[in-house]
Parts: structure tokens; sequence; C-alpha cells
């Protein structure tokens, strides 16, 4: 009956590291600038589905990486969100064919 309670005690412990791997990466922008730009970018599932978006606001644009997790090193820009005041209009536009953030 030992061996039973630590194996019940480990797949818990187990199962609760992974309750709050999911939590903590469940799409909550994360902040990633070493110059202060204030960068933000999020990863959204990991699969053929998944994306990245990078915001970034000096130029007040959102750029959308689609496919982040799948194939070759680099990642092509699919399209930006060019935005301007709260409630106002978002334009998108298609990223010339190769690009990457810069």
């Amino acid at each position: 009956m030992g061996k039973a309670v630590e194996w019940l005690r480990n797949v818990l412990a187990v199962m609760g590291l992974l309750a709050i791997g999911f939590w903590l990466g469940s799409g909550r922008p994360v902040a990633a600038s070493s110059n202060g730009e204030g960068v933000m970018f999020q990863l959204t599932g990991v699969d053929q589905n998944s994306s990245l978006l990078i915001y970034h606001p000096e130029s007040k644009t959102v750029y959308v990486y689609r496919g982040a997790t799948l194939g070759n090193e680099t990642v092509n820009c699919s399209f930006k969100y060019l935005l301007g005041e709260p409630g106002g209009a978002v334009k998108r536009v298609n990223c010339p064919a190769g690009s990457a953030y810069h």
C-alpha cells in the first residue's frame, strides 16, 4: 500500500505542475525588450494553428506570424494590424513576401 500512496502522490504532483504551467502560459502577453522599446509578444497554440503576435508600441503595429511553431527556423510575417486611436478603425495590411519583424 505504501507504493500505491507514493505513486498517487507523484501523479498528483505532476498534474499540479502541468496545471500551473498551463495557467502560466494561457495566452497572457509577455514583455520582451532589452532596449526599453516595450515590445510585447504572445504565442498562441503549439500546433498547425499556432500564431505569434508581436506588438510594437512606437509604431502602434501588431505583427502576426501564422504557424509560428512549425516549419523552418525563420518565420515570416503574415500580416500586420495598424492601430489608430482606441475605438478607431484598425487597418490590416499584408506583410511583404519574406518579411520578418525588425
